[in-house]
């Protein structure tokens, strides 16, 4: 699997804060979100959606072939819902590359695709055995809701977390230079340093986990019904989620550093004013 990392920006180096990431800079994952190929369908002649009966043996069979078209189209109709969803959350994305981008929605249109196709084949359907095939393949070849929306859902997460840490970093720049000025102006700045610091080393762990959530689910493809990547799918999309709280944590712990920065130099302010009131009096 190819190595992805971030394009990293110098900020504040007179003092050494951290790089942290501007963009998430990910190549094309071409495994990701297969399109399914291997289970397309081909939408009967004239595109027809109007449901044709099966044909079997028995009227009670034909009811409960019609009641399952019926499940059928409206699971479909669900599946597909999502995924245009997941194409407008794609959209939003401000953080990974425009390539990156294209490879998602691209891949996620392509499982639009071949659902309605399977849609209107399921309504055409005049073979119970071949209706209870189509249905079946919703879920088995279609993993729609265990790794295509998981995937895209981690994505978007680690992208919100790349657009929180870069204003995190634009507002430590400006402490920074706070601080600089409280600290030549005689105050006494050691704490305020010492979260300054700790700013910058909770943004790069977020930093690192983000990047490790996205190369952890990018690779992942469809299990096609297969057991075995169904559980090994199932469990790297474990790790990611977890990669994903980590960062989280570490937004949270950087959020308390600015709040405390912003009160401790909110401190040294009054200190001041009050100290120079005292000396005019």
């Amino acid at each position: 699997m190819t190595t992805h990392t971030y394009t990293k920006r110098a900020v504040a180096a007179a003092v050494g804060f951290m790089a942290l990431v501007p963009v998430l800079a990910f190549a094309q994952a071409g495994a990701a979100v297969q399109t399914n190929a291997e289970a397309a369908v081909t939408t009967p002649a004239g595109g027809a959606s109007l449901r044709a009966k099966v044909t079997t043996s028995s009227t009670a069979e034909t009811t409960r072939a019609e009641r399952a078209k019926e499940k059928a189209v409206k699971e479909i109709d669900r599946r597909i819902a999502s995924l245009n969803a997941i194409v407008e959350r794609i959209s939003l994305m401000s953080k990974v590359t425009d390539l990156l981008k294209t490879n998602l929605k691209t891949n996620t249109q392509n499982q639009i695709n071949a659902l309605t196709a399977l849609k209107v084949k399921i309504e055409a359907d005049t073979d119970l055995a071949t209706l209870k095939t189509d249905v079946k393949s919703i879920t088995d070849a279609y993993r729609i809701y265990a790794l295509v929306m998981p995937q895209a859902r981690i994505t978007a997460a680690a992208d919100r977390m790349a657009t929180i840490i870069n204003m995190l970093v634009s507002v430590g720049t400006k402490l920074q230079a706070r601080i600089n000025a409280a600290k030549a102006g005689g105050a006494d700045t050691t704490a305020l340093e010492a979260a300054w610091a700790d700013l910058g080393t909770k943004l790069g762990s977020a930093q690192e986990h983000a990047q490790a959530a996205v190369n952890l689910v990018m690779p992942l493809a469809p299990d096609q019904g297969d057991k075995t990547v169904m559980a090994s799918n199932e469990t790297i999309l474990k790790l990611a989620q977890g990669e994903i709280k980590l960062g989280q944590a570490d937004l949270v712990a950087a959020r308390k550093d600015v709040a405390a920065i912003i009160k401790g130099l909110g401190s040294l302010k009054a200190n001041t004013s009050a100290t120079s009131s005292a000396q005019t009096q």
